[in-house]
């Protein structure tokens, strides 16, 4: 399946996920609709450039999930951010942009619902200029997602999550052009990703706050040569409010 098969199959999966409550009255559902704010800092090494492109970036991650009994379905996208090294290249600096999807499916696996564990994808959208020789590195990235989560209750309200998704197989094409004109053959490109977080969380009504870390560690490599195409590490801290509907 393509990245637009993805896509679509996301969107459809969304709409079916928030008609349920409609057609399921005697089921246990309900919706939540959040925003994630983080303060982002780490390091992006790109395809044949030797300067490292690092910094610090505020981010936003937009969240919807749809909870049915045990069952959960979760989606969350990341808008393009963007981060330039602090050297110049004889084209400027260089710089890198970012944006993702991951859709997850998780099922809570005690009736207490504090563990769960899931399954999904992630297409991933990643460009970088190279201030060395005004290349453009274009990349659209899919894998699918193992994902593990635990929600610990501390307190009447209060509690701890924890969040992991790892992708194994990430797979894409990099499309490279020479001083932003000239195509240069396609490469493909896999690697793997690990995404963790951990949050302190309290409730007030239907409103839900929490407060915390996460992480990623993302790296991909040429398939024919095993040459780093890109490579991602970083962390910073998150502020989360979802609303209950």
């Amino acid at each position: 399946m393509n990245s637009r098969g993805l896509l679509a199959a996301a969107a459809a999966l969304a709409a079916f996920a928030c008609a349920l409550p409609a057609c399921a009255d005697s089921v246990d559902t309900h919706t939540d609709v959040g925003i994630l704010g983080a303060v982002v800092t780490g390091t992006h090494v790109g395809s044949e450039n030797p300067n490292p492109v690092s910094g610090v970036v505020p981010g936003a991650l937009l969240e919807l999930t749809q909870h049915v009994d045990r069952f959960r379905l979760h989606l969350e996208g990341l808008p393009q951010i963007g981060a330039s090294s602090s050297g110049s290249g004889p084209f400027g600096h260089s710089s890198a942009t970012l944006s993702l999807l991951n859709a997850t499916a998780l099922v809570d696996l005690d009736p207490a619902r504090r563990f769960r564990l899931g399954f999904g994808f992630q297409v991933i959208n990643v460009t970088n200029f190279n201030g060395n020789n005004a290349n453009i590195d274009d990349s659209r990235v899919t894998s699918p997602i193992f994902a593990a989560g635990a929600t610990l209750p501390v307190s009447h309200g209060h509690f701890v999550e924890l969040n992991l998704m790892v992708d194994p197989n990430l797979r894409g094409v990099v499309d490279i052009f020479d001083n932003g004109a000239t195509s240069e053959p396609n490469k493909p490109e896999g690697g793997a990703e690990v995404d963790y977080s951990a949050a302190y969380g309290w409730r007030r009504g239907l409103v839900t706050y929490l407060i915390g870390a996460r992480g990623l560690s993302y790296h991909t490599r040429n398939l024919n040569t095993q040459a780093l195409v890109d490579r991602n590490v970083g962390g910073g801290v998150t502020f989360e409010v979802r609303f209950a509907l």
